[in-house]
This record gives structure tokens, sequence and C-alpha cells, in this order.
């Protein structure tokens, strides 16, 4: 006999909605990384540039950041969100105490500049990072890998609470089904119209309500998220250029690489090996 459930409610009265928060705040974290290392021999690393955030905190003091001529200290009582397409330098005079998380985020509630955010460190970020570091010291295994996922995020998460970011307003439901299908199937038909229809609206008022809640244009959204996809894939993939051409909706190399050399300021095969050389953690 199956026993009728009780509860089916997903909010109460009593509790805090997040839905909405969720809707118009940071999506979930794609977590590419964690690392920690006593001592890093040598850590000064010019022009250091990704597609993916970085998160770092030193526990001991004496290396720094250099961003537009400005030296960022990395030391216990900070750390340190680096957003995408930051462009900095890694400077260690000393041997390098330092903890880092390589991540995406794919959709940021609200307007964050390329530049380095210093976050004082509380008493609760201080007792996650060292979770985290403490796990990192453990033998490895993938039951550590998975503890280290869960702490690094939760770190992250941490980490954001603190950040001073204007909030995106509510998304209607359907912009946000227009999004997802927009991050899920790049490769796929991204028209005006064909997004207009997936939304159930007139193509005239998609536009005027896909910019009134994204702050971009449809078409304009779509080729950044491209883009942006084909970094990632040219970071942490072996994948062809050919290959990730087609797979983020480009039509062919030539076309892919004209449009990404316009949007990140070199071609894609370029971008791929300055990555590669860059490794600054």
């Amino acid at each position: 006999m199956t026993t009728r459930r009780k509860y089916l409610n997903f909010t109460t009265p009593w509790g805090v909605d997040l839905a909405r928060v969720t809707q118009s705040g940071w999506s979930s974290f794609l977590l590419h990384e964690s690392g920690y290392q006593p001592a890093l021999d040598d850590w000064n690393h010019q022009g250091v540039d990704s597609p993916f955030w970085r998160f770092y905190h030193n526990p001991k003091p004496g290396c720094h950041l250099r961003f537009q001529g400005r030296d960022i200290p990395l030391d216990p009582d900070s750390c340190v969100l680096i957003p995408s397409d930051t462009v900095f330098d890694c400077v260690g005079p000393v041997a390098a105490c330092h903890l880092w998380l390589h991540f995406t985020v794919s959709r940021p509630g609200g307007s964050i500049k390329p530049a380095p955010v210093v976050i004082p460190m509380d008493d609760a970020l201080q007792v996650l990072a060292r979770t985290v570091i403490h796990t990192h010291l453990q033998p490895g295994s993938d039951a550590r890998d998975h503890r280290l996922l869960h702490q690094s995020t939760a770190l992250l998460h941490a980490a954001f609470a603190r950040l001073d970011a204007p909030p995106l307003p509510s998304m209607p439901d359907r912009l946000l089904q227009v999004l997802a299908l927009i991050h899920r199937a790049p490769h796929s038909d991204l028209s005006n119209p064909f997004l207009a229809a997936s939304a159930g609206m007139s193509v005239e008022r998609f536009i005027r309500s896909f910019r009134e809640h994204t702050g971009q244009t449809p078409a304009a959204y779509v080729t950044a998220t491209r883009i942006r996809l084909a970094e990632e894939s040219l970071a942490l993939s072996d994948k062809s250029v050919d290959q990730i051409a087609v797979q983020c909706g480009f039509p062919n190399r030539h076309y892919f690489s004209r449009v990404f050399a316009k949007q990140v300021g070199c071609g894609p095969a370029e971008f791929r090996a300055r990555q590669r050389d860059r490794k600054g953690m």
C-alpha cells in the first residue's frame, strides 16, 4: 500500500522563501580545481588570465597580486575572489603558502567588473579554509576528493555571501528556461524567432523583456555565452578548435576564429597556448 505523503509544500509560513533569490542571484558553482601547497617556490607569474574564476587565500603573508599597478596582499586575514577574464600578476618574493580554487559561475547575480575583490576572513571563513586545507593534507582517495568538493564549494558560498554585489531583479520563469536552453545547447538554433517561440512571446516582446532582465540583447548574450563556453573548453580540454567551434554553435572554424578574436583579442589557438603557458595558481 502506497503511503500518502503529508508534506507537499516546498515552503512554509515560518521560513524564508529562497526560490526568488535562486532565480535572481548567483547560480551554483562548477568547481574545476581545489589546491593547497604550503610552500610554492617561485610563485611569480605575469599576465595571468583565465575564462574561469579564482579564489585565493594565503595562510602565511609575504606574497601579493599586482593588478593595474596596485599591489594586493595575500595574507591570513583576507581572501581574494578574481572574476574570469581578469589579468593580473602573481608576485612571490617568498615561498607561497597558498590555497586556491578554480571555478565557473554561469550566471552572476549582478554586474562584476574584471578586478580582484578582497574579502576579510571572518571566523566562519577561517574555519572553512582550515577545513579544506586539512582535507588536502589527507592521503588521496575518492572519499577525500568528494569531501574536498563539498568543503571547497561551502567555502565559495561563504565567500560570495560576503560579496557586495547588486542583485538582479527576479527573472520570469520563461526567460530562465531560455537561459538554461542557451547554456545547455549552444550548438542549436538560438535565433531570436526560435528563442521567442520557446518563451511563448512575440519576437519584439521577447527582445524587449530579455534586454530588460539581462542588460543585453539575446544575440549578444548568445554570442558571449558561446565564447565563454569555448574559452572553458580551450583551457580545460584537448578537443580540437574545429570540434569546439561546432559544439559551441559556430558554423565553421574560420567564422569561430573571427568572432573569438573580436571578443577575446586573440585567436582560439593563441588563447589555448597562452592558457597552457600561464599556469599561475
